[in-house]
């Protein structure tokens, strides 16, 4: 008999669970067997039997394919039959695989659609990995067909087409050819082993009688709500012998069977003839009757039975339960939208007839602009319910999202670290992420899928470093985090990058042959030859040798030359074919030799998938060589399947993806993702699905229907409050983007029925740091942001512009330093290039740039600008050094020196390994020898360094003493560079020039008292001049400073900038400026329409808006009449001296 127990609470179904259990108990030694349809479930209904009893013991879970097949195996006739079915997915892939390759099916023309799919490809194992692939298709499919449509197997294995209609003819085009190869396979998979699924449940059921003794004395199906007709005929033949208990959340207490969508209630009502318009009777609640199919056929399928129903329903906000629908206790006015939503879905009302206007939070939904914002949304949201409810914990929270890998990341920022930045007064929400999949969710793993493409690796030194920092390979070789970061910089030194040697990159590139230059084999040659030869960079046999490991890090150097060397033979041995069983040898050493395998569960997890192929190919009898290809796919795939037990309802927040048949009741669900076209989730079909092709029947299965009602499930699952989160607008452009179509019914049924408007769905803004974070009704609680947000708005609001010390962050007034602040001119110059940078970095300890060292995977094929320039300098110092005019015949010594220059910049690695680097060489020593002519004619070579320091009184009271080394060539200060003027060159020369002005006068006022004779010429000179060469014109240019008016009051000025900009981020932009004066001077209007222009300019190298620093304090465009007065202060006196010399 099949006792059938519906309710719309899962507690409910559970007491009733128990209640059974304790009226009918099994035999001591029995087990009780309670199938479930995923690892979920049973942790739920495990935990909650045990809080229920104080204990769970002698509970045999189970899933319904394993547990009903190895009990139609138990009981059929044919003791033959193997305890894994031969039918199953898994198995059945390796056995179509098999019989593709085999004479039967490539000598076959009727197989040529299949056969056609792999055999054109050229390379044996390319071909091999696409007929696993189509294997791994044809077994999913032939899987669905056993459960969803066993008479047309049956047709199959009878030589009869079951596609023809009644005048012959067929559903669609091409089926006839698709069914004709498909059930001829079919024929040779029945031919290699008789008996399938359908002929053993026939056996099974014909042998029930007979083999009582062998049943269970009952089973008990928990949460299950979709089922294949095939399946509950077996069951329903069970029934006749043993108890079935199905437990079953219903939503309706109402039958609910007939009704329909109001889409599909419109169609049918626009061809009655008696033109009834009244669609309501026959939708009923529109969100069951629109979410609910799945359930509703699955009951459908039930009700063909003989049942004895045992209904338990409750109202939402009623205390009791019982036989039938329990009345409500309470006012139904009085229950949260929520619990009114769940009532109308119970008893089938339609809240839009009755229409009304209610609003609570028991219902709240969420527009974000991205899934980093929904999460930091939820976070603060569910705050606030910590705050309000003193009897919530963290397990009471289900988070639910389509895919949780595109989340998991965010959830680990905002939930796992991001808390700490919040305030030490708010406690952590602990959280878990469940159903992962270990390539995702485990490095370890993911770096053995790596390690199985070595054959195709290009061997770039972004993996190798990943590969170090796995702690299981750093324990095997003996490593520490210093020894790599130590192993980063030597690689980097040595312009590694990828490839072993020249021969395998000539065999990635497919050449004929190839160098080593960047290669792993040059760059360790290096290191280890510069180790043994001395301290010094020696170009020694066309290497430039690398003097960078001393001492003991010999050692290190030696262990890593092992582990490349490792690397280098299994990636020759993974291209050799195996069986299954020499595969599992095989991987289980190369595990061995490159990680420490003690305690760690991972490799556990990698031996029981690399079992798992040995164990399939065993039950499929296959027993011919496997391709790596295959044996990477197989893997993968392994891999990327998620867990749906692991990390699930473990006492924390509990995050997971949407999984059907897992509704458990929370006392918060809040379902994140729900974006059009994102949810429903849709599931592409094969070209050949017979499935898809088809019309659908009473209990087919889709990720559409499954997803709709597990919406529906969510729904009623949630207790006190339901949270539901969507992209609304779009990052980049702000426009309105569309939530999901169930999502949308919801919010229609809420506007009709509770009289919701488009205001009460809460709408973050972009960016946390927004004032509007920290207003309305569930303000944010991070306080750093909210001090970034007021800053802002505090100085878009003031007219003022300081260019004194603010308050100091303790809060109280700048008290005058004893002794004069100490300030070099570079740190001057530096924090003029960028003051926005410099403040985040020493006030905020705020970096955007990578600390660490950043490895590039990728060898140079442009000269990169910093080399480039860096090289060329070193080129004019030579020829400047020489002393003479560069037309004059060049000394030998300094021709040396140029071509050692050259040659340790060719053999260096910085520059791209090119014929037309070479012709680069000589064109840069052309550029500088010229460059060196103008500077020796116009005075400017070899400048001495003059030590100056000056003492400036501030207008605050304090005072600051300023140092610098001036360059000094007669009466002139001197600065050049290889590369064209810029505005820090102009910052430059206008500082110095300052410093020296003001010297002299201090000098001439008795303040200051020259040191030495260098001192003292000082004294005469008079400007500063700038030397310039311009790449791309092929010209030098000369910029001048000669003496500026007031040059204390000007020089104040800019310590004054420097030390406000200690306290607050200044806009001060050297090539903003420089851009600013020069419309200006021209007569060009610079307004804010020209500055948003520059601001967001998409021809510059780098705008403002993209610098990360500019954008963390100004995400917006600034208006610059708040900060022009300091530009003008600051750049006009500069702009004003600066004049260009014609040469």
């Amino acid at each position: 008999m099949i006792y059938l127990y519906p309710a719309n609470k899962m507690e409910n179904l559970l007491v009733l669970l128990d209640k059974i259990q304790q009226i009918s108990p099994l035999a001591v030694f029995s087990q009780e067997i309670i199938v479930v349809q995923n690892a979920g479930m049973q942790h739920w209904l495990n935990l909650s039997l045990a809080k229920q009893r104080g204990i769970s013991m002698n509970i045999r879970y189970a899933l319904p394919a394993q547990f009903l097949w190895k009990l139609m195996r138990s009981v059929a006739s044919d003791e033959d039959v193997p305890d894994q079915s031969p039918y199953s997915r898994e198995v059945l892939t390796w056995r179509l695989c098999a019989l593709l390759a085999s004479d039967a099916v490539v000598n076959n023309p009727e197989f040529a659609q299949p056969s056609r799919y792999w055999q054109q490809e050229t390379s044996a194992e390319r071909a091999a990995l696409k007929r696993y692939q189509l294997a791994t298709q044809l077994a999913d499919l032939y899987e669905q067909y056993l459960i969803f449509r066993p008479n047309w197997l049956d047709a199959w294995q009878r030589r009869e087409s079951i596609f023809q209609d009644e005048s012959g003819g067929t559903y669609a085009c091409g089926l006839d050819e698709i069914e004709k190869w498909q059930g001829l396979l079919w024929q040779l998979l029945i031919k290699e082993l008789p008996y399938n699924p359908v002929s053993l449940m026939q056996d099974a059921i014909a042998g029930l009688s007979d083999n009582k003794a062998r049943l269970p004395k009952r089973i008990v199906f928990f949460g299950i709500n979709a089922m294949a007709p095939m399946w509950l005929d077996f069951i329903n033949a069970l029934s006749e012998h043993i108890e079935i208990h199905f437990f079953h959340l219903n939503p309706c207490f109402s039958y609910w069977g007939d009704i329909v969508s109001e889409k599909q209630a419109m169609k049918a009502i626009s061809s009655w003839v008696d033109g009834y318009d009244d669609i309501r009777s026959a939708v009923g609640n529109p969100l069951l009757a629109s979410l609910g199919q799945q359930g509703r056929e699955f009951m459908a399928l039930l009700h063909n039975y003989s049942l004895v129903n045992i209904d338990v329903f409750e109202h939402a906000g009623s205390q009791s339960s019982g036989p039938g629908l329990q009345e409500p206790q309470t006012d139904p006015a009085s229950l949260s939208v929520l619990a009114q939503l769940q009532n109308d879905i119970l008893t089938l009302e339609d809240a839009r007839q009755t229409p009304g206007k209610q609003r609570d939070d028991s219902v709240v939904i969420t527009s974000c602009h991205s899934a980093l914002r929904e999460v930091q949304g939820l976070h603060d949201w569910l705050l606030h319910q910590f705050n309000a409810d003193s009897e919530l914990t963290p397990k009471d929270i289900l988070v639910m999202c389509p895919q949780i890998e595109s989340y998991a990341p965010y959830v680990n920022a905002v939930f796992t670290r991001g808390w700490q930045d919040i305030d030490d007064k708010i406690p952590p929400l602990p959280c878990s992420i469940a159903d992962r999949s270990s390539k995702d969710a485990e490095p370890l793993i993911a770096a053995f899928i790596d390690l199985l493409h070595l054959p195709d690796s290009r061997f770039q030194v972004s993996g190798l470093i990943a590969l170090l920092r796995l702690p299981a390979m750093q324990q095997k070789f003996s490593l520490s985090f210093e020894d790599i970061d130590k192993i980063s910089l030597w690689i980097e030194q040595a312009a590694i990058h990828w490839g072993l040697d020249g021969q395998h990159k000539a065999g990635v590139l497919g050449l004929e042959q190839g160098n080593s230059s960047f290669t792993w084999q040059q760059g360790l040659s290096r290191l280890m030859t510069g180790f043994a030869y001395g301290d010094s960079e020696v170009i020694h046999q066309e290497a430039l040798l690398l003097p960078v490991v001393e001492g003991d890090d010999g050692a290190l150097l030696g262990q890593l030359m092992l582990i490349i060397e490792q690397l280098q033979i299994f990636s020759r041995q993974l291209n050799t074919a195996r069986s299954a069983g020499e595969w599992q040898i095989f991987l289980q050493q190369m595990l061995d030799e490159l990680f420490v395998s003690t305690g760690d569960h991972n490799f556990e997890l990698i031996y029981h998938a690399i079992e798992s192929l040995v164990e399939y190919c065993t039950h499929a009898v296959y027993h011919q060589h496997i391709a790596l290809s295959v044996v990477r796919d197989f893997l993968n795939s392994h891999f990327s399947m998620p867990d749906p037990g692991r990390q699930f309802m473990v006492g924390q927040v509990t995050f997971c993806s949407m999984i059907p048949m897992r509704s458990i009741p929370f006392k918060i669900i809040a379902v994140l993702g729900l974006n059009d076209g994102e949810f429903p989730r849709q599931r592409q079909p094969l070209g050949f699905d017979l499935l898809a092709m088809t019309p659908a029947k009473l209990g087919d299965r889709s990720r559409r229907g499954d997803d709709r009602y597990l919406f529906l499930e969510a729904i009623i699952s949630a207790r006190q409050a339901l949270y539901l989160s969507y992209q609304g607008r779009n990052i980049k452009t702000n426009a309105p983007r569309e939530a999901s179509l169930v999502l949308k019914e919801l919010m229609e049924y809420l506007e009709l029925g509770y009289g919701w408007q488009s205001s009460d769905i809460r709408q973050l803004p972009m960016q946390p740091f927004s004032p509007a974070n920290y207003q309305g009704e569930f303000p944010g609680f991070d306080e750093k942001w909210l001090a970034l947000g007021t800053r802002a708005a505090f100085e878009e609001e003031s007219d003022e512009h300081l260019l004194i010390p603010q308050e100091s962050p303790a809060g109280g007034e700048q008290e005058p330093a004893e002794k004069p602040m100490q300030i070099n001119a570079a740190e001057l110059i530096a924090f003029f290039q960028h003051p926005v940078r410099q403040f985040a970095r020493r006030q905020l300890n705020l970096y955007f740039e990578l600390v660490s060292i950043e490895l590039e995977d990728a060898e140079p094929f442009t000269a990169d600008r910093l080399q480039s320039y860096q090289l060329r300098e070193q080129l004019l110092d030579c020829y400047l050094a020489a002393g003479q005019a560069p037309g004059d015949t060049a000394e030998e010594e300094t021709e040396q020196q140029l071509e050692h220059v050259l040659a340790t910049a060719r053999l260096g690695g910085k520059f791209p390994d090119l014929p037309t680097t070479g012709e680069l060489f000589d064109k840069w020593r052309d550029d500088s020898e010229q460059f060196s002519r103008v500077i020796i004619e116009q005075g400017g070579a070899n400048p001495g360094l003059i030590y100056c320091q000056l003492t400036l009184p501030l207008a605050s009271g304090s005072s600051i003493s300023l140092s610098a080394q001036l360059p000094v060539q007669g009466q002139q200060l001197v600065f050049y560079r290889s590369s064209s003027a810029k505005a820090k060159d102009y910052f430059t020369l206008y500082l110095h020039q300052l410093m020296l002005q003001v010297w002299q006068r201090q000098v001439a006022d008795g303040k200051i008292l020259p040191a030495d004779e260098e001192q003292q010429s000082l004294a005469h000179v008079s400007h500063s001049s700038g030397f310039y060469f311009d790449t791309k014109s092929q010209k030098v240019s000369q910029y001048r400073l000669k003496e500026i008016p007031e040059p204390e009051k000007q020089l104040e000025q800019l310590l004054t900038a420097f030390i406000s900009g200690q306290y607050q981020a200044l806009l001060l932009n050297g090539e903003l400026a420089e851009v600013y004066f020069k419309n200006t001077e021209r007569g060009k209007a610079f307004g804010q329409q020209e500055f948003e222009k520059y601001w967001h300019d998409a021809n510059a190298v780098r705008p403002l808006s993209a610098d990360p620093y500019m954008y963390y304090f100004w995400p917006a465009c600034p208006e610059l009449n708040e900060h022009l007065p300091m530009i003008e202060t600051i750049y006009r006196p500069l702009y004003q001296a600066l004049e260009k010399v014609k040469l």
